[in-house]
């Protein structure tokens, strides 16, 4: 009797054991979509992110890129009720997606996750104004900032002109009064550098369409970020000024107007790639890290040609002054981009519990650390104070073959398709005690205190680009503050789309097709009263209203 009940006690704990077990198994693989407004590609997630991914959650991604597959997308997958499981999308669109019913409230789940809730003041001022309600949660602001409102930690701004340094001294480092003098410089250097070291031709400018009325601003992207180096950013398509009134981006005593004749006559002189009015960004960008671009304009390009060996030799990008120009510049987003992430309105049980779970790890140290910093050992490696050094930092513009042990493939190939993150680079990351972007890293500043960055110094009589902008009063810096656009009623909606995409094709013509002054005059005209018979002074009227809110915060926050 004994030996049958110590049978049936050795049956029962094997039993208990395979039930344990089962309860352990790894969840089995799941799929989620991202709608996602910030991506460059549109598919599964490949490569070394997608095992990170894989390995921590047992998911994959499937980026569903609106600005690859076309704005349709998003109508279509609205009508058909399911935007996707995790959302992405441009904050003037967040609040019609809750009221569709296509984004959930994640009040329930938000709450536990500590991670994303260190974030809690910015967190709670955005679905506040979305929802009136406290406690209430649909939305999490991507790119909030641990610093303050009205901070200006970065060291660049977002757009300043950049050339590269031995060339520029090669053509005797002139001073550069205004837009005709860096015209001027930019085709002397088109002169001594006309192709890269492959003999591929080369061109200071080469621009593409796919940001096309992105980030809320009408018209294409190259031309509206330009605009800032005039103190005048777009806002909708009105223009804002240094003395925070606005005008139609169309009067040509503005920036829009300003900046357009400049990128025609630079046309007009054989300084813009041909390719540009349809080349995509992936094509672009493979442009600028092999040495086909001689001039950048986004803060975020050097991470394509910077690398150290050419800070060192002194090949590297750097911010040239002009004389006339006031530089815009957003103060430290405090309260995050432009943007939002959400989760789709459908998801519910497990799937819900793993999204949430993978976003509270996406804003964690670690998830930021892996976003902003890359692979240990690949892209950093670890001092003994716990500060990183940088690695390879050539392995995203190369696109470096990463070890199969993180997933092999090239380096650029698995990068993070999302392209949006909760934590901004400029947060401190608790790891290390520095920033998470690696310029602000002490051993990165030790190692790129170079001859160029000496030469820079001394010529400018300044530490960095913003030190020089301080000081000379060219910088117009606005607070950040809380403010979402209301979304467009429909007629409005109509009116825009019928605006936006009357001014890309007159500004891509203008820009590429113009070959006198004369033409690009007549042809302006004729935008201005196309714009004009598509209703443009009713939209205008519409965008001062809906943005002056946020302009009258912003100037409360700076006191005038």
């Amino acid at each position: 009797m004994k030996r049958f009940l110590s049978v049936l006690l050795t049956l029962a704990m094997l039993l208990s054991l395979v039930s344990i077990s089962a309860v352990a198994e790894e969840p089995e693989l799941l799929t989620i979509d991202v709608y996602d407004d910030a991506a460059n590609y549109n598919g599964i997630q490949s490569g070394w992110f997608a095992k990170v991914v894989k390995d921590k959650f047992n998911i994959e991604l499937n980026i569903i890129a609106s600005q690859v597959v076309g704005n349709t997308i998003y109508a279509t997958r609205s009508e058909e009720g399911n935007l996707g499981d995790i959302l992405i999308v441009d904050k003037a669109k967040f609040p019609e997606i809750v009221e569709a019913g296509l984004a959930r409230d994640i009040s329930d789940k938000i709450v536990e996750c500590e991670n994303i809730m260190a974030f809690k003041t910015q967190i709670d001022a955005y679905n506040k104004g979305l929802t009136g309600e406290d406690g209430k949660y649909y939305g999490i602001p991507t790119e909030m900032t641990d610093t303050a409102p009205d901070t200006l930690t970065d060291d660049v701004i977002y757009s300043s002109p950049m050339l590269r340094w031995d060339l520029y001294k090669a053509i005797g480092a002139p001073k550069l009064e205004t837009l005709d003098d860096l015209l001027a410089a930019l085709e002397k250097i088109h002169e001594i550098h006309p192709t890269n070291e492959d003999d591929e031709p080369a061109y200071p400018f080469s621009l593409w369409p796919d940001w096309d009325n992105n980030d809320n601003m009408s018209g294409p992207a190259n031309v509206v970020q330009l605009t800032t180096w005039y103190g005048q950013k777009l806002k909708g398509c009105a223009l804002l000024q240094p003395d925070y009134s606005f005008k139609p981006l169309y009067d040509k005593d503005g920036a829009y107007y300003k900046i357009t004749k400049f990128l025609n006559q630079a046309n007009q002189k054989g300084l813009v790639d041909p390719d540009s009015g349809t080349q995509n960004w992936d094509n672009a960008c493979a442009k600028m890290s092999s040495g086909r671009v001689d001039m950048f304009w986004y803060s975020w390009q050097v991470g394509f040609w910077n690398s150290l060996d050419r800070q060192q030799a002194g090949t590297a990008m750097r911010f040239i002054p002009v004389n006339d120009m006031i530089y815009y510049a957003d103060a430290d987003r405090y309260y995050g981009s432009d943007r939002m992430f959400g989760v789709g309105g459908k998801v519910e049980g497990e799937k819900y519990d793993r999204i949430m779970a993978f976003l509270d790890w996406y804003a964690s140290p670690e998830g930021a650390t892996i976003q902003h910093c890359g692979l240990k050992d690949f892209n950093y490696s670890v001092n003994e104070d716990g500060t990183f050094t940088i690695m390879n930092d050539n392995a995203l513009m190369d696109n470096l073959p990463v070890p199969e042990e993180y997933g092999g493939g090239g380096y650029d190939d698995g990068f993070n398709d999302i392209n949006q993150w909760i934590v901004s680079s400029l947060c401190i990351n608790p790891i290390t005690g520095e920033r998470y972007a690696n310029k602000f890293w002490k051993s990165y500043r030790e190692q790129t205190m170079t001859e160029m960055k000496k030469e820079w110094s001394e010529m400018f009589d300044a530490t960095d680009d913003v030190d020089w902008m301080k000081k000379n009063g060219k910088l117009f810096a606005t607070p950040s503050v809380d403010f979402t656009p209301a979304k467009d009623e429909l007629d409005i909606a109509a009116l825009r789309a019928d605006v936006n995409k009357c001014l890309c094709e007159y500004t891509w013509n203008l820009i590429m097709t113009c070959r006198t002054d004369e033409e690009f005059e007549a042809l302006w005209d004729e935008m201005v009263e196309q714009l004009n018979g598509f209703g443009y002074e009713q939209l205008y009227e519409y965008d001062c209203g809906m943005w002056q809110p946020e302009i009258d915060a912003k100037k409360a926050a700076a006191g005038i």
